[in-house]
C-alpha cells in the first residue's frame, strides 16, 4: 500500500499589534526582496501576489498613520476644552478614588491625559469631571475680609462692624 506524500505549510502566526513587533513598510520591502533573490527559478514568485502583498502593507500604513492623527487631534481638543475651564470650579475624582472640588488653575498634558490643576492643590484627570460650575463670586469688605455672596447681608454687615471696632481700639 502506497502513501502519497503529505504536504504541509506553515501558519502565519497571529498578528499583533505591539508596536516591537510591527513590521515596517520598508521591513516588509526588505523581506519582498530577500524573497525575489531566493526564489526557485523553476518555480517562480506570483507577481500579483507581492502586488497584493505591497498594497496591504501600503494600506495598513495609511491607516496606522490616520490613527495616529486622529489620536493627536483628539489630544488637541481635550486640551482646548480643558482651557476653557480654567477659572471655573469643578468637581470629579482624583486618581486615587477620591471626591474633590476646587477651581481649574491649569491645565497639562501626561502619558497622552489631560489633567485638571485645581487652586487646592489637586489634579484631576479630565474624564473624571462630574461637574462643572462658575465659580462663586467673591466681595471684599473694608477690613479686607473675603466673602461670599452667599453669605446674609447680616453677616457682612457684623464682620464689617467688627472690624470697624477692632481699629478704633488700637
Amino acid at each position: 500500500m502506497a502513501v502519497s506524500g503529505i504536504a504541509t505549510t506553515p501558519t502565519a502566526a497571529p498578528a499583533t499589534t505591539s508596536s516591537a513587533t510591527a513590521m515596517s513598510s520598508t521591513d516588509f520591502m526588505k523581506v519582498m526582496l530577500q524573497q525575489l533573490e531566493h526564489q526557485d527559478p523553476l518555480n517562480p514568485t506570483d507577481s500579483n501576489q507581492l502586488l497584493t502583498q505591497l498594497s496591504e502593507i501600503s494600506q495598513l500604513q495609511s491607516n496606522t498613520d490616520m490613527q495616529n492623527n486622529i489620536a493627536s487631534l483628539t489630544l488637541q481638543q481635550s486640551m482646548g476644552a480643558a482651557g476653557n475651564l480654567i477659572g471655573k470650579q469643578v468637581q470629579g475624582i482624583t486618581p486615587s478614588g477620591q471626591a474633590t472640588t476646587g477651581t481649574v488653575t491649569k491645565v497639562q498634558i501626561t502619558n497622552q491625559q489631560v489633567s485638571l490643576q485645581l487652586d487646592n492643590g489637586a489634579s484631576l484627570p479630565m474624564q473624571n469631571v462630574t461637574i462643572i460650575a462658575q465659580p462663586t463670586p467673591t466681595a471684599t469688605s473694608a477690613n479686607g475680609a473675603t466673602t461670599t455672596s452667599s453669605q446674609s447681608a447680616a453677616q457682612q454687615l457684623l464682620q464689617l462692624l467688627q472690624g470697624m471696632a477692632g481699629g478704633s481700639s488700637s
